[in-house]
């Protein structure tokens, strides 16, 4: 037999280092696959959780939601605008929009919510680089939008980078916004705060979410307190109203329901004394939550023939409580529900209007702002129709947008930042701007310094703990009557 030829050597290295390269490629589009959804690889956009939300940072070019995208466009590009001025020497500082900004069905945002929220924000960023309406327009703002997640779980790498951002060449100076009162915004108003970042809550109406607890957080809004005394001024100018119950959800943790509970009972025990309080099981938080159950409370309501409902439980279960109370054993007899939260479109939802209808039931709303202001309604702010105006101007026709009031609040939230940032800077002489010294500057936010805000002229003072003083909280009633309303408004205090 004539042999073969010798077989070339085995390269043993060159097998390993291909080999090592492909597992290395395919563990990169492994990696990249994902994040390429968010965006790509090199973005601060990141695949979190079992759901697969999109979270972290961004000038607005990565949609979060299809409802946002024009809106988004529009932040995007006012921030590539003030990078050109940026490279051209223009003074620039950034802020936050943190929240949950990839809504679901559960999430305690809905998603018309946070359009409105964005839709505010972009609204003040415009008037703060193109008007003198808060002051010398300079240093000009651009805007980061930051997701924590439909349920604010994924806080903390959203915090970190943040955090990174106060320190880099054009520095983030704020966050505003933070989501909705549960203990994550807590944590991560815990965290901004031991870094030195200010914060300006919208709609987190929690008592204690403010500058006692975590230094450097004020409030744009009314903390629950708030809203629970403006409705006490009701309840006493109407000696018909004469038993209360509480009807409260008992989900943990929603810092939102617990203080308003709280809040109930201290400013209404009078009313409530001797009658047992009714919990049931929210929707809002909790991963598989049971059916919200009323259907004993409406039982129990009649049993006590109580005709007030101190209802502490978020709006999206509202309906539902409605729902089991329009046919209640003693619906021949008037009820009236008291619900505290900074906005709520019910007005125009004609299920929800039957029932009340049917059910002999009104509705006592304290809100942030007032969807009447503009149409006669008493304690329409000096900042509100600026506020319109520049909405026409920059959005579209308002139409039923600010009923919800998220608009407000978030936009309200955002000059309070850009006019702490001014003040600073005006102070500040030469020095690079750096967020602790906002930081200082937010208690100054008073007298000749008021913010004159959409909801309302907001004061700050070491004495409220960044709660907000001189902000009317509107009291009204769902469905409205044509008369004057009896009660007093309720303005929080400056002191």
């Amino acid at each position: 037999m004539i042999p073969g030829p010798p077989k070339p050597p085995i390269r043993w290295g060159r097998l390993i280092a291909v080999a090592a390269a492909l597992l290395l490629a395919a563990s990169a589009v492994i990696y990249a696959v994902p994040h390429v959804r968010c965006g790509n690889i090199w973005a601060d956009i990141r695949v979190r959780g079992g759901d697969g939300e999109c979270v972290g940072t961004t000038d607005g070019s990565h949609v979060f939601d299809p409802g946002f995208a024009d809106v988004q466009a529009r932040i995007a590009a006012e921030n590539e605008r003030v990078a050109e001025q940026i490279d051209g020497g223009a003074a620039a500082a950034r802020i936050a929009v943190m929240t949950q900004l990839t809504p679901t069905a559960v999430s305690a945002m809905s998603p018309d919510q946070v359009l409105r929220s964005l839709e505010g924000a972009y609204v003040a960023q415009m008037r703060a680089n193109h008007s003198r309406d808060i002051g010398d327009p300079t240093p000009l703002v651009q805007l980061v939008l930051a997701n924590e997640g439909s349920r604010q779980e994924h806080w903390e790498p959203v915090v970190d980078r943040l955090v990174e951002m106060s320190t880099e060449p054009v520095p983030l100076l704020a966050v505003i916004g933070l989501g909705v009162s549960i203990r994550s915004t807590a944590e991560a108003a815990d965290r901004l705060s031991a870094s030195g970042v200010p914060m300006v809550s919208a709609v987190a109406s929690a008592d204690g979410l403010n500058d006692g607890s975590y230094p450097g957080l004020l409030r744009a809004g009314p903390s629950n307190t708030d809203f629970v005394t403006a409705l006490r001024g009701y309840v006493e100018a109407h000696d018909e109203l004469r038993t209360g119950i509480l009807v409260f959800d008992q989900n943990a943790p929603d810092l939102f329901v617990s203080t308003l509970t709280a809040a109930f009972e201290a400013e209404m025990a009078e009313y409530t004394e001797g009658v047992p309080p009714q919990p049931f099981s929210g929707t809002a938080l909790a991963d598989g939550s049971p059916p919200t159950l009323f259907a004993s409370a409406a039982q129990n309501i009649c049993q006590t023939e109580a005709d007030m409902v101190f209802y502490a439980g978020r709006g999206v279960d509202l309906s539902g409580l409605i729902d089991a109370l329009h046919s209640r054993p003693c619906v021949r007899e008037p009820l009236t529900v008291f619900f505290a939260e900074t906005g709520l479109s019910l007005r125009e939802d004609e299920e929800i209007r039957g029932d009340l209808e049917d059910g002999n039931i009104t509705i006592v709303h304290a809100a942030a702002s007032d969807p009447d202001w503009g149409s006669g309604a008493r304690g329409e702010p000096e900042g509100f129709a600026p506020f319109v105006d520049s909405y026409a101007e920059h959005v579209g026709d308002p139409g039923g947008a600010l009923d919800n009031g998220y608009a407000i609040a978030h936009h309200d939230a955002v000059m309070v930042a850009v006019q702490a940032i001014r003040l600073y800077t005006r102070e500040g002489g030469d020095e690079p701007p750096r967020a602790e010294g906002v930081r200082g500057a937010l208690f100054r936010l008073n007298a000749g310094n008021v913010v004159r805000g959409a909801g309302g002229d907001l004061a700050f003072s070491t004495t409220r703990d960044g709660d907000p003083g001189g902000k009317p909280v509107p009291v009204f009633e769902i469905p409205r009557p044509g008369e004057a309303p009896a009660h007093d408004l309720y303005t929080t205090p400056e002191e």
